[in-house]
Order: C-alpha cells, then sequence, then structure tokens
C-alpha cells in the first residue's frame, strides 16, 4: 500500500512549480476551454492504489450542497429553475477553464495514486507509456496523469474533468436538440459523434496524438448525471418551501465502469504516438501478460456487471465498424504483442461466484452527508491605504499613495472537512497601485502613478491546512494599467488586455509554518497599448503583445501578529505599433523590477520599504529610458 504524501512536494529545484508555470502558459496562449491530458494505467495494474470510492463520494455530495446551500442564500431563491440550479452544481467542478476537481484530485493527500506525488517525475521520465526522446513533446506539456481507483476502477483524473465538464457540454446539446424537436435517440447519437469529433481534434488527435475512447465513456457518464439533477421522473434535485435540496446522494457506483480504464477500453492513436507506445507496451507488458497479477486484472474487469445505461459503448462500436472512428482493436496490448484477446465470456464465468467486484452495496442507504458551513458573507470588501515616503534634496519623491480595495463572492467555504480547503471567489473589481504626490521641479503634482484596476476574477485557491501547502490559480477578465511617468518623458500610458492568468505556488515550513515561500506568474493575453508624451498627444497607439510578471517572495512569521516579508519582482510589457512623433513602426517595451521588505506590526497595519527600477525602451525613437523609485511608509488594511 502506498502512503499518502503531502499535497505538494516543494524542491530546491522548484520542477513541480516550473511544470505549472508552463502549464499556465500553454493554458492561455491555446484557443480553445479545454485543454487534453492523458493517463497510463497499465502502470498501475501490478500496484493498485488503495480504493477512494467513500472519499470521492464525499467530495462531489460536499460540492453539489454547497451549490445548494449558496442558492438558498439568496433573497430569490424561490425564482431559480432547476436547470439554474444545475448550473450552479456545474459551476463548483470547473472555473474559468480550471478543472477544479482534477486539481483536488491530483493533489489531496486523501486519494492515494500510482505513481506518487514523490515518484511521478521519474515515472513520466522512465516507466510511463508516453515517454519518447523527444527534446519537448508539446502535446502532453501538461504530463501524464497518476491513476487512482474508484469502485474497483482505475482511472486517471483527467476522467474527472471528461466526467464535469464534457458532461455538461453534452447535457446542453442534449437540452438544445431535444428543444428543436430532434428525437431522443437521434440526439444521443449526435452527443457521441460529437465527442468523437473533439478526440479526433484538439481533445485527442490534434493536441496529444490520442484517441481516448475512455474519455467518450467519461463524457456519457456525466451527461447522464447531469441529466438526472432535473429529470422528471426522479430528480435528485428538488425545490422545497425551505429551499433546494438534494433527494439522494451521488454515488460514483452508479457511473463508473472498467470503461474508464485504458488497459481495457484502450485509445488509438496517430502513427507516431502509436510507434512509440508500442515499443513500450512489446518492452515492459507484452512479457507479463501471462502473469497471475495481469489475468486477474482483466479477470475481474470482465466479471464487472454492465451499466444500466451502456448506449455509448455500443454506438461507439457502430462508429468504429462503420470506420468513422479509429479502428480501437488495432491499438490494444494485446495487437502490440501480437496476441488474440482473452476469453472474457470464459473469464466472466469463471468469477461468477467471487465477490469484490467493487459494486456491493450500491442498492444499499447511501450516507448521509454534512451540508459546508458559510460564516462569511456573500460579499466581503476589502480596502487598504498606506502613506509615506522619502525626501531628498532634488527628489521629486516626497510622498506615496498606496491603495488596493476588491469586493470578492465567496462561493466555496473554508471548513476543515479535509486536510484540503478549497477556496474560491470572484472578484468583482480590484484597484491596486501606486501614487506617488509632490512637486518635481517641473511643477508637476503626479511625478508618478502605477495603478492596476481589474474588473473581474475568478480565483481558485487549493490548500492544505495541516502543512500550508497552497496552490491559487485565477483568470482575469480585460485587465488594465493606466502609468505616469514623468522622468521617463511619458506623461500617461495605457495597457488594456482582454484575458489574463494568474499562477501561485507556496509552502510554509515547520510545525507551526512560520517560514513561508512562495511563487507566482501573471501573464496577460494581448491587448490595446498607448503612451503618450508631453511634446505630442499621440505618441504610441498600437497592440499590447503580453505582460509577463514574476514574483518570488518569503516570510517569517516571528509571533502571533509580528512578521517579516521579502517580496521581489519583475515585469516585462512588450508591443507593436505605430510612433506618431516620427519614428514609424516601433515595438516599445515597458521593463520593470522591484524590491520589498515588509513588516507587519499588528493584522491591520504594514510597515514597507520598496526599492523598484522602471524603464521604457522606444526603438522608434531609439532611446532607453530609466528611473529608480524608492518608496516607504504603512499600509492599512480595513
Amino acid at each position: 500500500m502506498l502512503r499518502r504524501r503531502p499535497l505538494f512536494q516543494w524542491r530546491v529545484r522548484s520542477a513541480s512549480f516550473r511544470a505549472w508555470l508552463g502549464a499556465l502558459v500553454l493554458w492561455a496562449t491555446l484557443p480553445g476551454s479545454a485543454r487534453a491530458t492523458e493517463t497510463d494505467q497499465y502502470f498501475a495494474i501490478d500496484k493498485p492504489p488503495r480504493d477512494s470510492l467513500d472519499v470521492l463520494n464525499e467530495k462531489v455530495n460536499r460540492d453539489i450542497l454547497g451549490a445548494l446551500a449558496l442558492v438558498n442564500r439568496r433573497t430569490r431563491w424561490d425564482q431559480y429553475s432547476c436547470q439554474d440550479v444545475a448550473h450552479r452544481v456545474y459551476q463548483r467542478f470547473r472555473i474559468s477553464g480550471l478543472h477544479k476537481i482534477e486539481l483536488w484530485a491530483e493533489n489531496s493527500p486523501r486519494i492515494d495514486r500510482v505513481p506518487s506525488k514523490k515518484d511521478h517525475e521519474r515515472f513520466q521520465a522512465h516507466a510511463s507509456l508516453y515517454r519518447n526522446e523527444r527534446f519537448w513533446d508539446w502535446g502532453l506539456s501538461f504530463g501524464i496523469k497518476a491513476t487512482f481507483t474508484v469502485a474497483g476502477v482505475h482511472m486517471g483524473a483527467d476522467k474527472l474533468s471528461h466526467f464535469f465538464q464534457s458532461g455538461w457540454k453534452y447535457h446542453q446539446r442534449y437540452r438544445e436538440l431535444r428543444r428543436e424537436g430532434v428525437p431522443e435517440h437521434e440526439a444521443l447519437e449526435r452527443l457521441v459523434r460529437y465527442g468523437a469529433q473533439t478526440e479526433s481534434g484538439t481533445l485527442g488527435f490534434v493536441t496529444t496524438g490520442v484517441f481516448s475512447f475512455a474519455d467518450l465513456e467519461a463524457n456519457y457518464q456525466g451527461f447522464l448525471f447531469y441529466r438526472s439533477l432535473c429529470q422528471d421522473e426522479d430528480p435528485r434535485l428538488l425545490k422545497t418551501p425551505e429551499g433546494w435540496r438534494l433527494t439522494r446522494a451521488f454515488d460514483w457506483r452508479e457511473y463508473v465502469s472498467p470503461q474508464f480504464d485504458e488497459t481495457v477500453n484502450n485509445s488509438a492513436f496517430v502513427p507516431k504516438r502509436w510507434e512509440e507506445v508500442r515499443t513500450h507496451l512489446r518492452r515492459d507488458y507484452c512479457p507479463r501478460l501471462d502473469s497471475e497479477t495481469f489475468v486477474e486484472h482483466y479477470r475481474f474487469y470482465a466479471h464487472y456487471p454492465r451499466r444500466p445505461d451502456d448506449f455509448n459503448l455500443r454506438y461507439v462500436r457502430e462508429l468504429i465498424d462503420r470506420g468513422e472512428v479509429p479502428r480501437q482493436q488495432d491499438f490494444s496490448l494485446w495487437a502490440a504483442c501480437g496476441r488474440s484477446p482473452p476469453d472474457f465470456p470464459r473469464l466472466a464465468a469463471e468469477t461468477s461466484g467471487s465477490a469484490g467486484t467493487g459494486t456491493e452495496g450500491l442498492s444499499t442507504l447511501a450516507p448521509r452527508y454534512e451540508a459546508p458551513r458559510f460564516d462569511e458573507a456573500l460579499l466581503r470588501p476589502v480596502f487598504e491605504l498606506g502613506a509615506g515616503g522619502l525626501q531628498n534634496d532634488g527628489s521629486a519623491w516626497n510622498a506615496l499613495l498606496r491603495t488596493r480595495f476588491m469586493v470578492r463572492e465567496t462561493v466555496v467555504p473554508e471548513d476543515t472537512w479535509d486536510a484540503v480547503r478549497t477556496p474560491e471567489y470572484l472578484l468583482w473589481a480590484s484597484l491596486d497601485g501606486h501614487l506617488a504626490l509632490g512637486s518635481s521641479p517641473a511643477g508637476v503634482t503626479v511625478p508618478y502613478a502605477d495603478l492596476r484596476f481589474t474588473p473581474v476574477q475568478r480565483r481558485f485557491e487549493l490548500n492544505n491546512a495541516a502543512t500550508g501547502e497552497e496552490l491559487a490559480i485565477g483568470v482575469v477578465l480585460l485587465p488594465t494599467r493606466l502609468t505616469r511617468l514623468l522622468a521617463l518623458d511619458r506623461s500617461f500610458g495605457v495597457e488594456a488586455s482582454v484575458i489574463g492568468v494568474r499562477g501561485r505556488l507556496g509552502r510554509h515550513f515547520g510545525e507551526r509554518r512560520r517560514v513561508g515561500v512562495f511563487g507566482s506568474l501573471a501573464l496577460d493575453s494581448p491587448g490595446y497599448k498607448a503612451a503618450l508624451h508631453p511634446s505630442d498627444r499621440h505618441a504610441f497607439q498600437g497592440v499590447l503583445a503580453t505582460t509577463l510578471a514574476v514574483e518570488t517572495g518569503a516570510e517569517l512569521l516571528l509571533g502571533t501578529q509580528l512578521r517579516l516579508g521579502l517580496v521581489l519582482g519583475g515585469r516585462v510589457g512588450p508591443g507593436f505599433g505605430w510612433d506618431a512623433g516620427g519614428g514609424g513602426f516601433s515595438a516599445p517595451s515597458d521593463l520593470g523590477a522591484y524590491a520589498e521588505a515588509q513588516v507587519d506590526v499588528t493584522r491591520f497595519s504594514r510597515l514597507f520599504v520598496r526599492g523598484q527600477l522602471e524603464a521604457f525602451h522606444e526603438p522608434g525613437r531609439d532611446r532607453l529610458l530609466s528611473t529608480p523609485v524608492l518608496l516607504g511608509g504603512a499600509t492599512f488594511r480595513y
């Protein structure tokens, strides 16, 4: 039995952090709302992880109950339709392109996984079915998912995202088709065809070179779950005088089957990928096909009962026979080994009297799950205001106003039902930045300003309350930055992006978590960029290629309130456009670096000293302008 590992393994070489940053960059730059990942269940055949059925049942039911609790807290909850509530349930498992439950399952210490966190890098490089000698396999930039067990079935965390995300897309398409008058059977066929198209496109062949039949099964079973929420016969969701209620608990055994396991429901591959995979199958697994471990693995699945609704499985076989999807049998372990597949009916007959199929107790009364508690108000404003500065002879930097304001809606509780807490919120508005006020030699009263405005941000955080490890990922809509840099001969500047991605990975060390370190990355997509000069009103207008900001820091807690912190960061923002001042086509770039020392004396106040260097490169005018800034003062938070 494998030992459970902490939520994150923080290493000096920060390999996991680099992987997360690379994933964030790829996630932000590639089109589409979903990202393809792959999994390798062959590796887990002779080292099965402990079954996580109870843990995953508890997780899903608490998320459903959390969605209902938030709906029922609203003043007009009774005006919500069942489909409105179902959409709230869906939002619990996904946030702005991020598969929350997949992240949770990959990192929760309550989920036993193969390989473990400690061994995952070595597994990808030396034991994975998808290992290869390429310098960079961009299709697998998100890595190979680990395997865990649910109701006796091996599956990867990617099946959770297919179940809850693609299943929701199936559900929405199905409702649209039915409203258009499409017969039910034809509507279901269209759903499976749509799933096959995604596997032939951005979720499969085009990106990873893999067509996953197991993903199609997870998609369809997720659709059945969402359909069960509001179906007329026996809906899971019911409106009562006291609010919306869950009539029966979610149970993975209603949906999981061996079709989630890619050692049974194997994938198909593009030629280059299949050449690599076939080589590893022949070398690593063909010599073990007749071993008792492998025989028992397939014997167990042969005895596993069929799902009540196996429409997807039957229709996919029809598509294979018609030649509309790849011939699955050509890419199986048996095909790679030059063997015929086992006689599964005979294997099932051999175990007809055995127990342990992973489905026992399905008809028994499901456990009662406790609804999450919401101790905080839905709307909680946060306001920070700081003042201070430094004045020397000839210096214009003699006063500072530092402000940060945000209003957010908390949509996930921060209780301690598990060692892993998943706070998450919608940031409605945030203004964060610096203003330096005073008189410069030219008599200008605002010599420096750097303000960042975020209208909307969806943020997801994954925390381990026991170890202090945390991962935070956010998606920002329309991030905007305003600057005024007199020393750089630029009276005003503006940057506005379409979307941005924020990522943060941190760790507190020690029994009482007195020492903490973190690293973060912010990446904004292309947008609008302008820089105005005193000499002409429209010096530059063009496109902001991207803004990349990196920050790292450490903190030391010396008591319940006293805290010392050090933050280092940098930023680069290239642009492309036209310089109206005579420079023609130009590609100006904003550069910045800073270091800030912090001392928290109370929970409401912070002293800080900040040194930063701002630079502005203008190829059109052939100049690089820079100015140092030294700021110091106190911040008060409310």
